[in-house]
């Protein structure tokens, strides 16, 4: 490809054309035209000649504006026109002739299209036109004097054409230049697609665009051009920031003042056809003039949409990697060159270690001398190359660091390493309280007292602690890998269900108690509990386990039971047992059909053996009876010691007449054993009641309490017998007054037919009377029954609640009435062990003391400790939403039952009501003192108040005051009155206050 070649500017007549010619034509043709038209001197032919020889030169001129070439033709015509006007001015009159001006034309002509040679030859026409005819014709046509007009326009042909022909000739000259110039720009502008050309005019309106500006845009060079500039693509908003920026009104003036200003170019922001922005790079000058002058305004730009979105995402990474490295609070980031010279600092940790701000000083002015000499054999390394790490305190704080020194991409020819510090205290100090909780813990597993074990989870043993060793007989390293199961005392899968519960619960605590038998073969009772340990850097899920040997606390809870369920003199059931029992037969009975019998046995003249030998001698009595009874029934029956001298003896597979022949068989045994005693025992027989099923159900009544109610026909038969209820409905003449008993007691409920009495308890502290216990008489006529005369009965037929719900009501009653004297006065009211947890009970409770307005604290309430060995459970359940009420709790005959203190353990009591039986005699036997003033200590240990029973002489009052009991109640201190008496001779009613 050859270069261009430069322009060249030397002038070159310009063509003609038919436009130019056209003035010159229209003017040659007026005035030839008024020159040819008659009157003419000459003939008819000579103007055609003229004419002729007119459109001759015509057609000569017009020929040469067809060419694009210079030809003898371009001044052919010119000349030629000499000759048409000569003749012409010849034909018209000679000097005379109006057609002489008319030589301008063609010296006009060639001074604009011919050459210098043209000129001359014109001049040389001119004058030979004008000179001529005045030399070959002369006058009077030509007169002498016509040579001065020939002189003058042969002389504009000499002096003044050339003088046009160079105006002219520059003139082309400045236009070809102008156009040349012009397309070298419209080239360059066409060329530079990358860069946006725009100029204007002074008010802003666009004269260029070029087609990197299209390209940019998005606009077509004619939908811009002519048009206002900036408003169409500039950025409005931005607009106005700059010109408040310069301190001009927005719009084209900000481009005008940056062009006045020179100033550099800058970041603008363009919008494209379609609304998208483009960032652009853009300078502003001004266009001026030869003169100087401004003329328009030029911007060029160029596309930096590319660099300046990197520009961002760049700047936008570096605030995103500050803002993470200053969210780090324990990490310290710090950039520093082959020289240790530190470049960056950033990090949340920078500040704490007292590095912010430290950009340009050595890593050694910040680090004490030990620091740095790590840090600097790291920077060294990290300058050739090589990563390293390392851990060491800080200079600033002493907090432990961990360090990681890496190279970077050099910066030209200077090497750089980043220095990477992250705190790391808290994870030592984390690691070593790991290592200290690990060595606890293994210390806790080693050393611990009771059997802890590590199992897999299919329950093999993976490691136990020395307490297992001991409890399994055996080391460590032998059982290794057995399952724990195959030490179970029988073979059952009671480990393997635990382990796959404690599986099943991951996290929760799971327990089982089992028994096991060990390597020298003893049985152990323990309790297992495990919980499931997650395994931690890939290891496997373990189970720990702790093993508990509770043997003793098992055979302990075994007596317990075993106590709670059976009289602890005779080992017979107890009337708890004994009632289970009968209720288990009577369900099975409802199934299959009624069978077997109820015997109720009572010891005849039992209390004058107690009372004249001693209890020692009526419980080995008691005992042995038991042994008789045992011996006469078979294993399948049950016999119970009720209490007192009161057996019971469920037959579960007897008839009436085989329940008949054992009972008769039972006294008459009795009868034969007594015998063989001495003095009083001799005399003890007993009585017999028995009740079949088949009879109960007949009756509708409860078996035991009829067969109770058929002993008592039996003692009053002599004693020494038995009474057998009748299975019919009929006469049975005893049993029908004990039935008739009951109902006289639900007629004395019905109709109110009970009263109260109130027997007075002192405060031994104070030697006043500020309680009472209520007990309840049956009024019949004007008898006053006795509670032993029908209280048995009410509770043989399930009427005891409602006895104890009328006496509840009452007793609150009396209790709002005295405290009208004595505002702090308290009452006890016993409940029957078959009232506790009675709805009805609970309920007249409430009702009672919402009725009166009384304060439940002040209502206390007595249950017997046979009646909450009854059912303890019940008791427990009931003591607790009556305490919630607020009501007071009194245990009653403590001391009578084996069980006294595991019920004061399980049991919520206030007080505890110490049994007459170590009360009346405490005086004289150091045995029942001794007793006393056991439950005195103990019951002050727990917080409870102690009440003495049975306080009938004042040597018993002194004993009881002196070992701390805090109330007394007995005869000595008052005997069971109305309350009337009661108020009269206890209570004096307090001062009004002034």
């Amino acid at each position: 490809m050859t270069a261009p070649h430069a322009p060249d500017w030397r002038y070159t007549p310009e063509r003609p054309t038919l436009r130019v010619a056209a003035p010159f034509f229209a003017v040659a043709t007026l005035g030839l035209l008024g020159s040819l038209l008659p009157p003419y001197e000459y003939g008819d032919g000579e103007p055609l000649f003229i004419f002729g020889l007119f459109m001759v030169t015509l057609g000569l001129v017009w020929a040469s504006t067809r060419r694009d070439h210079r030809t003898w033709v371009d001044p052919a015509g010119p000349l030629l026109f000499f000759l048409v006007l000569a003749l012409a001015r010849d034909m018209s009159g000679g000097a005379t002739s109006a057609l002489a001006p008319l030589v301008i034309l063609p010296i006009l002509w060639m001074a604009m299209t011919g050459t210098r040679r043209d000129l001359v030859a014109t001049g040389v026409l001119t004058a030979a036109m004008f000179l001529g005819p005045i030399l070959l014709i002369g006058g009077p046509d030509y007169p002498a004097n016509d040579w001065r007009r020939g002189l003058l326009w042969t002389a504009f042909a000499v002096l003044v054409a050339p003088v046009v022909q160079r105006m002219v000739r520059r003139l082309a000259q400045e236009t070809a230049r102008e156009r040349w110039s012009l397309a070298e720009l419209d080239g360059i502008l066409r060329a530079a697609r990358l860069t946006s050309i725009i100029s204007t005019d002074l008010d802003g309106t666009i004269r260029s665009f070029s087609s990197g500006a299209e390209a940019l845009l998005g606009y077509a060079e004619a939908d811009l051009v002519d048009r206002h500039g900036p408003d169409h693509f500039h950025d409005p908003a931005e607009v106005v920031e700059v010109a408040a920026e310069l301190g001009v009104e927005p719009g084209f003036g900000v481009f005008v003042e940056l062009a006045r200003r020179n100033a550099p170019s800058r970041i603008w922001t363009y919008v494209r056809a379609d609304g998208e922005p483009v960032y652009v790079r853009l300078v502003i000058t001004e266009l001026r003039n030869p003169e100087g002058d401004v003329t328009g305004y030029l911007g060029v730009a160029i596309d930096v949409t590319a660099g300046v979105e990197s520009e961002r995402t760049l700047a936008e990474a570096e605030t995103r990697w500050r803002l993470l490295m200053e969210h780090l609070p324990d990490m310290t980031v710090v950039m520093v060159d082959e020289n240790f010279t530190i470049q960056v600092v950033a990090g949340a940790g920078a500040m704490r270690q007292g590095l912010q701000g430290t950009e340009g000083r050595n890593l050694s002015d910040v680090s004490n001398p030990d620091n740095f000499a790590l840090l600097a054999r790291l920077v060294t390394q990290a300058v050739d190359g090589t990563e390293g790490s390392a851990e060491l305190h800080s200079s600033n704080t002493g907090d432990e660091h961990e360090v990681v020194v890496t190279p970077l991409p050099a910066d030209g020819a200077c090497p750089r390493a980043l220095i990477l510090a992250r705190d790391v205290s808290r994870d030592r100090a984390h690691e070593r309280e790991l290592v200290q909780a690990k060595e606890r813990a293994e210390r806790i597993f080693t050393d611990a007292p009771h059997g802890v074990a590590v199992l897999s989870l299919s329950g093999e043993l993976i490691q136990i602690n020395a307490a297992l060793e001991s409890m399994i007989g055996t080391s460590h390293a032998t059982v290794t890998g057995t399952p724990l199961n195959d030490f179970a005392a029988a073979y059952d899968d009671q480990i393997s269900r635990h382990v796959a519960n404690t599986i099943a619960q991951r996290g929760a605590r799971v327990e089982t108690e089992w028994t096991m038998r060990n390597l020298p073969g003893e049985t152990l009772h323990v309790v297992v509990s495990s919980r499931v340990l997650e395994g931690t850097e890939g290891a496997a899920d373990v189970i720990l386990t702790n093993i508990v040997d509770v043997s003793e606390r098992y055979r302990y809870e075994q007596q317990l039971a075993h106590l709670a369920d059976h009289d602890a003199l005779t080992g017979l059931v107890n009337r708890r047992r004994f009632n289970q029992e009968l209720q288990n037969h009577l369900d099975d009975c409802e199934r299959h059909g009624p069978s077997g019998a109820v015997l109720l046995l009572d010891l005849d003249h039992f209390k004058e053996v107690n009372d004249t030998l001693g209890h020692n001698v009526g419980d080995a009595l008691i005992a042995s009876t038991a042994a008789l009874l045992r011996s006469g029934v078979r294993s399948t029956d049950v016999v119970a010691r009720l209490g007192g001298d009161e057996f019971a003896i469920l037959l579960t597979r007897a008839d009436r007449a085989a329940a008949t022949v054992v009972a008769q068989g039972i006294v008459d045994r009795i009868r034969d054993h007594a015998r063989t005693l001495d003095g009083t025992m001799s005399r003890v027989t007993a009585s017999i009641g028995v009740a079949t099923v088949k009879a109960a159900a007949e009756h509708g009544g409860d078996i035991l309490a009829l067969a109770d109610l058929t002993m008592y026909d039996a003692k009053d038969s002599g004693r020494n017998g038995v009474a057998v209820m009748e299975e019919t409905p009929g006469n049975q003449s005893r049993t029908g007054a004990r039935l008739e008993w009951k109902a006289r007691i639900e007629r004395a409920v019905d109709n109110g037919d009970f009263t109260l009495h109130l027997q007075p308890i002192m405060d031994l502290q104070t030697n006043q009377v500020r309680s009472a216990e209520a007990l309840v008489r049956l009024s019949d006529s004007d008898e006053l029954v006795m509670p032993s005369r029908f209280l048995h009965i009410a509770e043989r037929t399930g009427l005891m609640p409602a006895v104890d719900a009328w006496v509840v009501e009452h007793s609150v009653a009396l209790l709002a009435r005295l405290q009208q004297l004595d505002p702090s006065f308290t009452l006890e009211v016993n409940l029957s062990g078959l009232s506790i947890g009675s709805p009805l009970i609970e309920r007249a409770i409430v009702t009672a003391l919402d009725h009166h307005g009384v304060d439940p604290s002040t209502l206390i309430l007595e249950v017997t400790e046979t009646a909450a060995v009854a059912d303890i459970d019940a008791a427990r359940e009931f003591a607790e939403r009556m305490t919630a009420l607020g009501c007071q709790f009194a245990l009653d005959d403590f001391g009578a039952g084996f069980g006294s203190f595991y019920y004061v353990k399980h049991l919520l009591f206030d007080y505890i009501k110490i049994d007459g039986e170590f009360i009346t005699h405490c005086h004289t036997s150091d045995v029942d003192r001794s007793i006393l003033r056991s439950i005195v200590g103990i019951a002050h240990e727990l917080g409870k108040r102690t009440v003495a029973e049975f306080v009938a002489e004042s040597a018993t009052l002194e004993v009881v005051r002196a070992e701390g009991v805090d109330l007394a109640q007995g005869h000595l201190i008052g005997e069971p009155v109305a309350f009337e008496e009661f108020v009269a001779r206890f209570l004096t009613p307090l001062p009004a206050k002034s």
